[in-house]
């Protein structure tokens, strides 16, 4: 965690994210390394490589999923391949108007397939590739059914088919246009073999050349091809390897990464730079040398699994998944983001809380066992806490920090003087342990705690397998008595400023109950309160002159005066207590940061 004071004049734009309306489908580089395209179900949309922002958007007239994506050799056309029905759809980005559709022949199309009928009946040609002509008037496709392929030519100005080309044996699952014509690659045992036919398709296929390929390579799954430098690269086991075909050397062989995806690969055209996801959160960017592929950078993202996509001429990679979509440079001299030491398992959840007096604030990564205190006026860790649990929420107030975790809620006392700052304690040095009722939480991990701010009551929520639901159940601070449990909306709920209520919320819909309590016949009853709209930044859990912050990434102060325009990469676009505000202090948990950021505004 930490703090940073004072508004910066400048960001560093080393990383930039947008999070969009729709989930992403596809999404390609221009060749010109400008404009990215995104490829959604109800729109494809056209970014500036730089900024994120958006340039144009091309909407569909109706919700189809895309095959194929890709832009013209001098990035004036963009054509999609939709399915249901199979429609090419090409645009002119200069006019921002449709320069033809091109519907793709299904009966046509079997003709170019030899073989029994039945057996072409049982499977559809999948379009795997397509690149266009250096003119920009036709595209060549490749579709291909189990093993067999063939290559489509298609003429953007009559928008028709002109002819077709079929490929015998095995075949790489890529085609790329050199000068005026369409090579394509075939593997045998031991070797790779290149073929070229022109667009018009006036003559058959000749062969270019033969290229080796290593031992216990097995196209065409998990492997990649760049045609310029006639590298291959693959995974085999848990390794990812890069192969130099033109003079039969191993360039790299990375041991113990999680298993890629088919399409979490990818070359800068030149072969300088290759990267691959992963899994998990990290992107691997290697760097060509003189010893072959050496690790340049170890990207973090926010989303799990991220493909990544480097740019034509090597200088950006994208990591998109879901909605998410996220901007490096790899240029940069050192990552934007590092990978902390204790490494990081999926995506980040923080939980943090500020004092009442505003000076400090505890954090913890959800579910870890370390808890931080933060002097909010030196920026300096007050107390580092390694509670023996996980833990699932927290709350400090005057002397004390309260952890609540695995079936307990343990209490700490601060370093009174101001001078005893980068303390560490444990759970030896805890003042207080309250056990829960343990028979009234299930097994299953808890997503959140919340913590009431006169400490009378906890809220924890979890996930019941059973029910496929999420409830919250909730527990006296002072004896760790069950009282009661509740159906929830959300994993998160959090108690008003008095701790008489609870909120939770789905979407821009709070939801609440009013705590009923009477110490002397022990009643305790929550009431369920009427629904309201109510926008994430206007959540009745925060103090009334706070600041707030839209999720297109203003902070206006109390009055309604606009502060500061946020970076892309420290929004929160999710609603919540993803970003919090607590007077002066805005704090950041999520978005595209790896650390809890608190941002002290000045006006």
């Amino acid at each position: 965690m930490r703090i940073v004071q004072g508004v910066p004049m400048s960001w560093n734009p080393a990383i930039m994210a947008v999070k969009c309306s729709n989930p992403i489908g596809r999404v390609v580089w221009s060749p010109c390394s400008r404009f990215i395209a995104i490829d959604c179900p109800t729109e494809t949309q056209i970014l500036d490589a730089t900024t994120l922002g958006r340039v144009k958007s091309l909407p569909q007239q109706e919700e189809r999923a895309s095959q194929l994506l890709t832009f013209s050799a001098e990035s004036r056309l963009l054509t999609r391949l939709s399915e249901e029905p199979e429609e090419f759809i090409s645009w002119d980005l200069q006019t921002g108007v449709p320069a033809g559709v091109i519907s793709s022949d299904e009966a046509e199309r079997e003709r170019h397939y030899p073989g029994d009928h039945r057996e072409r009946d049982r499977f559809t040609p999948e379009a795997l590739s397509i690149t266009y002509s250096g003119c920009g008037t036709m595209f060549g496709v490749l579709f291909k059914r189990r093993d067999v392929a063939v290559i489509v030519i298609y003429n953007v100005l009559s928008s028709a088919s002109t002819g077709y080309y079929p490929v015998t044996g095995p075949v790489a699952n890529i085609i790329w246009t050199h000068d005026r014509s369409i090579r394509f690659a075939t593997f045998g045992p031991g070797s790779m073999t290149i073929w070229e036919v022109g667009f018009a398709l006036e003559h058959p296929a000749t062969e270019v050349e033969s290229l080796p390929t290593p031992n216990n390579f097995h196209p065409p799954r998990r492997f990649l091809f760049l045609p310029t430098c006639s590298r291959l690269a693959f995974t085999l086991e848990r390794s990812v390897f890069v192969w130099d075909a033109q003079h039969s050397k191993l360039l790299l062989n990375s041991a113990d990464i999680k298993y890629p995806e088919d399409d979490e690969m990818t070359f800068s055209s030149d072969g300088r730079f290759f990267a691959c996801g992963t899994l998990g959160p990290e992107i691997y960017l290697w760097k060509d040398s003189p010893i072959g592929y050496t690790l340049h950078q170890r990207l973090v993202s926010s989303i799990d699994s991220p493909s990544p996509l480097l740019s034509p001429d090597g200088q950006s990679i994208i990591a998109f998944c879901n909605w998410d979509l996220q901007l490096w440079r790899t240029t940069d001299p050192t990552p934007p983001l590092s990978v902390p030491a204790r490494g990081l398992q999926g995506t980040e959840r923080f939980v943090l809380e500020f004092s009442p007096d505003e000076s400090l604030a505890a954090a913890a990564r959800l579910k870890d066992s370390i808890a931080t205190v933060l002097d909010l006026r030196s920026g300096v860790p007050r107390l580092t806490i390694d509670a023996g649990m996980k833990i699932y929420g927290l709350r400090v107030a005057g002397s004390t920090i309260v952890v609540v975790g695995e079936g307990k809620i343990v209490t700490w006392n601060l370093p009174q003087s101001d001078h005893a700052l980068n303390a560490t304690a444990n759970i030896n040095d805890s003042i207080r342990t309250i056990i829960f009722d343990h028979s009234h939480l299930s097994s299953s991990p808890s997503p959140s705690a919340s913590i009431s701010p006169d400490f009378n009551f906890t809220a924890i929520v979890q996930w019941s397998a059973q029910t496929k639901g999420l409830y919250s159940h909730i527990f006296d601070m002072t004896t760790g008595k069950y009282l009661k449990i509740i159906n929830v909306y959300w994993n998160g709920v959090w108690f008003s400023l008095d701790g008489r209520k609870l909120w939770s919320h789905l979407g821009d819909t709070t939801y609440g109950w009013a705590i009923v309590k009477d110490s002397e016949s022990n009643f305790f009853e929550m009431e369920h309160l009427k629904e309201t709209r109510c926008p994430p930044e206007e959540c009745p859990w925060t103090p009334p002159r706070n600041h707030k912050i839209t999720n297109d990434g203003w902070v206006f102060n109390s009055n309604g005066k606009r502060l500061l325009w946020l970076p892309p990469h420290w929004r929160s676009f999710e609603y919540g207590r993803n970003r919090m505000c607590s007077g002066r202090f805005v704090a950041f948990l999520r978005g595209e940061l790896l650390e809890p950021v608190i941002l002290e505004v000045l006006e």
